[in-house]
């Protein structure tokens, strides 16, 4: 991952781009020698690298190292093994959201790799007979003009919850008493902090925006819909019975 892209906010130095690079390589290393070795092998001295964790916003050189170690670093090494993948926020909502689904007009949007996602909420939908449609079209307020149907809910999936369609959604539906529901994997995100009920997906490569590196959130966002499934089976089982 570049991690001056991950910084992009900020202007880098070469030297500090270099340090960063080095803590990415073996934070192990830099936590176990200490700043005065990091900067002696990157050729500056440690003021200079307390100035650069302060520059990017952490407390000092501690905590730049663990949050390079633990959200690039390890994320990087092995990204397979999770298992508690997914929560919902607030969890208390859920139970109403599943026994709207038998009953509500629901527009499910996704763009770039999340619009596989989304279509295949939208053909799961379509099987077990909840009135959806997709969207594809990346403004909603165009959508909205074009067609005369109201909805009662959008669900977008967003893996950032930062991208420019997932926050011209959220815009658009502000104060309009739509129902949002989202899949992200970042529980600070915009769209997150706007959803009504936000399906947070574990994400270990929050940063690569790009999707560059091998990445289980897609398949995670497959698994935990079809968990909502299955809770919506056993939910409606149970009002049968």
């Amino acid at each position: 991952m570049d991690l001056s892209n991950l910084f992009r906010d900020v202007r880098l130095s070469k030297t500090e781009i270099n340090v960063l690079r080095y803590i990415q390589a073996d934070p192990e290393t830099c936590l176990r020698d200490g700043v005065r070795s990091v900067a002696e092998r990157c050729y500056s001295n440690p003021s200079s690298l307390v100035r650069l964790a302060k520059k990017l916003k952490f407390s000092g050189w501690l905590e730049l190292v663990y949050f390079i170690k633990f959200n690039i670093t390890l994320p990087k090494l092995d990204v397979t093994n999770d298992v508690d993948f997914m929560n919902i926020q607030p969890a208390g909502k859920l139970p109403s959201l599943l026994s709207r689904l038998q009953h509500e007009r629901i527009l499910i949007h996704g763009s770039g790799f999340s619009q596989l996602i989304a279509q295949y909420i939208y053909n799961k939908f379509l099987v077990t007979g909840v009135n959806a449609s997709l969207a594809l079209w990346p403004d909603y307020e165009i959508l909205e003009q074009k067609n005369n149907a109201k909805f009662d809910a959008i669900w977008i999936i967003s893996k950032s919850g930062r991208s420019s369609s997932a926050l011209s959604w959220v815009k658009a539906l502000e104060h309009k008493n739509i129902d949002l529901i989202c899949f992200t994997g970042d529980y600070q995100s915009p769209l997150a902090q706007a959803s009504d009920t936000a399906i947070i997906i574990h994400d270990p490569q929050k940063y690569d925006d790009d999707i560059y590196w091998s990445n289980p959130f897609f398949g995670y966002c497959i698994l935990g819909f079809e968990h909502l499934l299955k809770l919506w089976f056993e939910q409606m089982s149970e009002s049968a019975e």
